[in-house]
């Protein structure tokens, strides 16, 4: 409290920032300040301190029920486990050594800041003897070469070590790698079936006509030689079967006769 204004340190999740909590904070003289993004490992008493004991009561409570051989943790038994376990985490010295830690009580700014890996110089200009690439990679390798120099680049200008932006880098790598090695597979797959196909084709248009045998009888051999006569060898002594005409016809050829 400074004077009749309070300050309200929020975390600045949505559920807080609402405008009935802005005309409560407002006709009460509250002013609210939300904490940067991802600071509040660093900056909140509870995220430091308190949290991280509870997790570890708790944790020690579960593991002894699961030594009775309860290996499933219901409602019942969280409502009965976690007042023991919250009684253990939030003591009067834990809550003090969790403020002492987020340089509130004492006020010590600078144990929060030194924490923090802020560069206040500007980044110097990327050097024109970079390995830099603007072409779009072809193939694995290629791709790999980007990756390291966009990488390369995020750190002269960032001046700190690797942050999350380098893991979506590499995310996309693996992404960009698996794509490049299923084209390959499938330009691989084409071929093998366009050579297929191909064979395919040369055998349908392939040329059907016979080639002439030097030995045998010409057509015309064939037609003016003489039938073969009986006994000959390959004739064959079974007269073929004639059919009889119908009872009609027969009929009439009898009274003609």
């Amino acid at each position: 409290m400074k004077g009749r204004y309070r300050l309200s340190i929020l975390d600045g999740h949505g559920s807080h920032l609402t405008p009935k909590f802005d005309q409560i904070c407002e006709d009460n003289d509250i002013i609210p300040i939300c904490m940067p993004p991802h600071s509040s490992h660093l900056l909140q008493p509870l995220d430091i301190g308190c949290f991280a004991v509870l997790k570890r009561s708790y944790g020690r409570l579960v593991e002894t029920i699961i030594r009775h051989r309860i290996n499933h943790i219901d409602k019942l038994d969280f409502l009965e486990a976690y007042p023991s376990a919250r009684i253990e985490a939030f003591k009067p010295e834990t809550i003090k050594n969790s403020f002492s830690a987020a340089g509130l009580l004492p006020f010590l700014p600078d144990q929060v800041l030194s924490k923090l890996n802020i560069c206040l110089r500007t980044p110097p200009p990327p050097s024109r003897d970079s390995d830099w690439d603007p072409k779009t990679p072809s193939n694995y390798i290629q791709l790999q070469k980007q990756a390291s120099s966009i990488k390369a680049l995020l750190r002269i200008r960032s001046r700190s070590p690797p942050s999350p932006l380098n893991s979506a880098i590499n995310q996309v790598l693996k992404a960009c790698q698996i794509t490049m090695q299923s084209a390959a597979f499938l330009e691989k797959e084409v071929g093998d079936l366009r050579a297929a196909n191909e064979k395919q084709k040369q055998k349908r248009t392939r040329s059907r006509r016979h080639i002439p045998a030097e030995e045998g009888l010409s057509v015309q051999e064939t037609i003016e030689a003489p039938p073969p006569g009986p006994g000959m060898p390959g004739e064959s002594t079974i007269q073929p079967r004639t059919r009889a005409p119908p009872p009609g016809v027969w009929n009439m050829q009898n009274a003609r006769a």
